[in-house]
């Protein structure tokens, strides 16, 4: 039986604009056993479908497709839909909503923003698995101005906290918002060169908006809250923990169009946010260094690759100061988000998934070797042809999330290494 949509409450529904359609977002992203890649797919063929996205048309495609869901129980589909029936009755037991419409309350510098809403950042959308949720604290206009990313290692050389400072100081100067994980090392002086320079910088988090890791970085969280922009696609609450920073540089690199590396070890996660950003058709620019520090290994092994090597803050202006001279930034792809997202034969919503092509073998591991068996399994797997998320999801049995991050986990340690967007045993 289909829901009959209610407005709710609109004393609550005044906290935010549109936060029903938000609270809506936030039970689907509270769903067991969908995950990101079966949310991306879910969204892209309500697109393909030409329903509009967080309409009562979009709601009611949404319940129809997760009833034919098996990973999916009843009670918990039965609860989902009450959630997006009246997000705002008093009778739902429902702590996340509870917990969000609190942290709302008050503070207009905080929001939830759903993804497919207008005000999403369209970079970040284009991306492979943008966060279906954002929780912002501090000016979310920052997400529509132009923006470079600045990554590196966090035990840095002197000489890398200062080369972060000078370039995030500088960048803004000319324009640029500064985008970073405040992360300890370069992150930080990223960060920290934007703020002393009264420029603008956003902070892309690796637990909920409302926690601080590392807990020294307190007072920093703060000033950027208060003169740029907190991120954050975690849970309200939700603790450090080590799968989620990996996670996060999507974040970081999605939303910018340029990612400077000022230093990396060559087994280091600014890596992966270079991989990130060069998947996501970002460039990638790596300030170069002494031949004998450790630091610089990683930053020479990116220039070898075909980043462009950064010698001066005009090497990465004069390459990408035509996204200043619009107010935000413009696709840079031309076919709206989900369009090519979409495989019949690959989606969670078709009969079944492809089973996709063997991916390159390597010698047999044993599971010692491996931080816990869900890690194995899932090397198992990709040893085995799934190469990509679906198919880890239908192979291990495991939810998308935390596959995700095994995954990111796998490939920092050597195990896996990624080829043309396919998993595949390193």
């Amino acid at each position: 039986m289909s829901p009959e949509f209610t407005s709710g409450d609109r004393s609550k529904a005044s906290i935010q604009p549109d936060i029903q359609t938000r609270l809506r977002f936030l039970a689907l992203s509270s769903l067991k056993g969908l995950g990101p890649a079966g949310l991306r797919d879910l969204l892209a063929f309500a697109e393909q479908e030409g329903v509009g996205c967080g309409g009562d048309a979009f709601w009611l495609l949404v319940l129809n497709l997760l009833q034919k869901q098996q990973r999916i129980s009843t009670d918990e589909l039965h609860t989902f839909e009450q959630r997006i029936s009246d997000p705002f009755s008093d009778g739902l037991v429902w702590p996340e909503r509870d917990g969000v419409l609190e942290w709302l309350q008050g503070h207009p510098s905080r929001q939830l923003l759903a993804l497919g809403q207008s005000s999403y950042p369209y970079l970040l959308s284009e991306i492979s698995d943008p966060p279906l949720l954002l929780y912002l604290q501090g000016d979310a206009e920052l997400l529509h101005k132009p923006q470079l990313a600045i990554v590196g290692a966090r035990r840095p050389t002197a000489i890398g906290l200062s080369d972060a400072r000078a370039f995030a100081g500088a960048l803004t100067e000319l324009g640029w918002a500064i985008t970073s994980g405040l992360a300890e090392g370069i992150d930080a002086a990223a960060h920290q060169g934007a703020l002393q320079a009264n420029g603008k910088t956003l902070a892309v988090l690796g637990t909920g908006i409302d926690r601080c890791y590392p807990a020294r970085h307190k007072s920093l969280q703060q000033a950027v809250a208060n003169a740029g922009l907190l991120v954050s696609e975690y849970p309200l609450g939700t603790p450090p923990r080590g799968p989620n920073f990996p996670r996060r540089n999507r974040i970081v690199s999605g939303l910018s169009v340029g990612l400077l590396v000022v230093e990396a070890a060559l087994k280091s996660g600014s890596l992966i946010s270079a991989r990130l950003a060069s998947e996501q058709g970002r460039e990638v620019f790596a300030i170069p260094g002494s031949i004998h520090q450790a630091q610089s290994k990683g930053c020479h092994q990116l220039i070898k690759q075909g980043a462009k090597l950064t010698e001066t803050v005009m090497d990465m202006h004069e390459e990408l100061s035509h996204w200043l001279q619009s107010a935000a930034p413009m696709p840079v792809h031309s076919e709206p988000f989900g369009s090519a997202a979409v495989d019949p034969q690959r989606s969670l919503f078709s009969k079944a998934a492809a089973s996709g092509n063997s991916s390159k073998r390597s010698e047999d591991r044993s599971p010692e070797e491996f931080a816990s068996p869900e890690a194995y399994q899932i090397w198992q797997a990709v040893k085995a042809g799934a190469g990509n998320l679906d198919e880890l999801v239908l192979h291990c049995q495991m939810e998308a999330p935390q596959i995700s991050q095994h995954c990111l986990m796998l490939e920092m340690q050597g195990f896996l290494s990624q080829n043309a967007g396919r998993w595949q045993t390193a």
